[in-house]
């Protein structure tokens, strides 16, 4: 595939649009870049690769064509097994070229599922039309966004990508703010050998990738394997419909049919949520080698069984001593947990450690449907809000 000869991955007018000089100097002050090297690309190309993707990912691909009503230039969606169970989750990104009729796409995932993805893809491939390359090492992928997130807090999606005002185009591969919510801020990719210096003024780079784990986590937003057990979570548990990262319009995929059931039919009652976590220091001496009790058997696809090993800490309900959730991942104070909503506002605690667990909703997820406050017993969803 030959990037060389791109066309508007951002909206050129918004690239080129000034802002008040006041507003450049903040945004200087705050802005940083984090290279996600922990994540892989792979490159999907083929006459068939539109429809084979189609077939595989739980949102509709055709957003990304050119000619589409809501055309973008990326997406974010999971993989399922046949029972419904996320396999692996990632951003699709269509690279805009001379020619539209392009079949082209890549794949962030997380670095350590990349040779699985292109062994599982090709389970599927069949006689399809399809090439996939792993060109991880030809590019890089950047995270970008503020470190005063007030400061983007009345934002849209168009006025986060006219925040950088970019010198060139050398170099850019991709530039779009993330697709799963706005304000987890921009995700660019790159040729290897860029540097973000070279790019734009108003950002500083970071070789710190806790700080882009902890900014997620403040979000409440799980990424790839590490926060996401393979084969064993639930789409709808880990806010697949929040992050805009299902179509329930498409045609049939892998999985499809537990989703839209769950989704038409039922009632959501554990959701990932942002967690704020005391005496986290003492969170080692709770951890258990015992593989979750939650794994279930995987179907149609291989994965080692060290994979499913998660060192998951049980959360308690202090009144009543029952199961509240998971510890699935946390950086410090911030985490992520699986917490079950009708007892998400008591008080909670790490079974067998002296550490307190409070969850709390962030502040961009969309209106509650009504079934939802009433498992949380919310009367007013703008009170609890981060």
């Amino acid at each position: 595939m030959n990037f060389g000869v791109l066309r508007k991955c951002f909206n050129h007018t918004l690239l080129q649009k000034c802002l008040s000089i006041e507003s450049c100097r903040k945004l200087n002050s705050t802005c940083t870049a984090i290279p996600l090297d922990h994540r892989g690309l792979i490159h999907v190309t083929g006459k068939d690769s539109s429809p084979f993707l189609q077939g595989l990912i739980t949102n509709d691909i055709t957003f990304l064509n050119v000619e589409h009503e809501h055309k973008t230039n990326a997406l974010y969606s999971m993989i399922l097994n046949a029972r419904g169970r996320v396999l692996y989750d990632m951003i699709v990104y269509r690279p805009m070229t001379d020619d539209h009729l392009n079949n082209d796409y890549l794949l962030e995932v997380s670095l350590n599922a990349v040779a699985d993805i292109i062994r599982f893809f090709r389970k599927h491939k069949l006689r399809k039309n399809v090439d996939l390359i792993d060109v991880t090492q030809l590019y890089r992928i950047w995270s970008i966004f503020p470190n005063e997130p007030y400061m983007w807090n009345n934002l849209t999606n168009e006025d986060v990508r006219e925040k950088l005002n970019f010198k060139t185009r050398d170099g850019l591969i991709i530039g779009h703010s993330d697709p799963r919510h706005y304000k987890l801020g921009i995700r660019i990719i790159t040729e290897r050998q860029t540097n973000i210096s070279s790019l734009t003024d108003n950002c500083k780079e970071e070789q710190n990738i806790t700080l882009y784990k902890k900014w997620l986590y403040k979000n409440g937003v799980a990424e790839g394997t590490d926060d996401i057990p393979s084969a064993v979570a639930i789409p709808l548990e880990y806010n697949i419909v929040f992050l805009n990262g299902v179509s329930f319009s498409k045609g049939c995929y892998i999985g499809q049919e537990l989703i839209a059931r769950t989704h038409h039919t039922g009632v959501v009652r554990k959701r990932i949520m942002p967690v704020k976590i005391d005496n986290y220091a003492t969170l080692a001496n709770s951890f258990s080698s015992t593989p979750s009790n939650d794994v279930e058997e995987k179907l149609d696809h291989e994965v080692d069984d060290e994979t499913n090993k998660q060192h998951e800490l049980s959360i308690i309900n202090v009144n009543t001593k029952r199961s509240a959730g998971k510890l699935r991942s946390h950086i410090e104070n911030e985490g992520i947990a699986l917490i079950r909503l009708n007892g998400w506002d008591n008080e909670l605690r790490i079974q067998n450690g002296d550490v307190s667990i409070k969850p709390y909703i962030p502040s961009w997820w969309p209106p509650l449907d009504e079934a939802t406050k009433l498992e949380m017993r919310i009367l007013d969803q703008k009170a609890v809000n981060s």
